[in-house]
């Protein structure tokens, strides 16, 4: 009984993880380290703003992304 109660713990906990990481999956772009190191967030959709911004400081894969976004 106890070792079927652990399992299932250890499970819940496993999927738990992987829903998360899934989740945050979705803020991970060519402008994540941009975004952090210039604008204090590592989402870059909030970001986005303050990225154009800093147009002349942004990684070539971050300026890629931002320029494909607008088009």
């Amino acid at each position: 009984m106890h070792k079927d109660r652990l399992l299932q713990i250890s499970f819940l906990a496993t999927m738990a993880l992987l829903v998360a990481d899934s989740a945050f999956a979705q803020y991970n772009t060519p402008c994540t380290p941009d975004g952090r190191r210039l604008c204090g967030t590592r989402n870059a959709s909030v970001a986005e703003p303050c990225l154009r911004q800093h147009m002349d400081e942004l990684s070539p894969a971050c300026k890629a992304y931002l320029a494909k976004k607008k088009s």
